[in-house]
C-alpha cells in the first residue's frame, strides 16, 4: 500500500487503527512533508508576487529545495512502514529448532538496523 496515496481520513484512520504500521516514524515524515509543502507555498508566492520581485531567485531555490525534501519526506513514510513489516516478518519465523532460533534472531537483528535506517 502506497501511504502517501491515501486521503488524509483514510491515512489517520489506518494510523489510529490496531494495524501495527504505519506507526511514528510515518507520522512524523508525513508532518515534516507537510512544513515542506508550507514553505513551498510561502515560496511560490513570493515568486508569483511583484512586490517581492527582488527575492525571485532565492524563491524559487526555496521552492526546489522545498518541493525535493516534500518528495523525499513522503518516501521515508513508505520507508518506515515497509522497514516495520520487516521486523514484524522476522519475528513470525519459526524458532522450534536450534538453528531455526539462530535464524530467526539474525533475520530480527538485521531488520532492526534496517528500521534504524529510515529515520536518519
Amino acid at each position: 500500500m502506497e501511504l502517501s496515496a491515501l486521503n488524509i481520513n483514510d491515512f489517520t484512520a489506518l494510523l489510529g487503527s490496531d494495524a501495527p504500521a504505519p506507526g511514528g516514524g510515518s507520522a512524523a515524515a508525513l508532518c515534516g512533508a507537510l512544513g515542506a509543502a508550507l514553505s513551498a507555498m510561502v515560496s511560490a508566492l513570493t515568486t508569483g508576487s511583484a512586490k517581492f520581485e527582488a527575492f525571485h531567485r532565492s524563491a524559487e531555490k526555496a521552492l526546489e529545495k522545498a518541493e525535493a525534501l516534500r518528495r523525499q519526506l513522503l518516501d521515508a513514510m513508505e520507508e518506515d512502514t515497509a522497514a516495520f513489516h520487516e521486523v514484524s516478518r522476522a519475528f513470525a519465523l519459526p524458532k522450534e529448532t536450534p538453528e531455526e532460533k539462530a535464524a530467526r534472531s539474525e533475520a530480527i537483528q538485521t531488520a532492526l538496523s534496517v528500521c534504524t535506517e529510515s529515520p536518519l
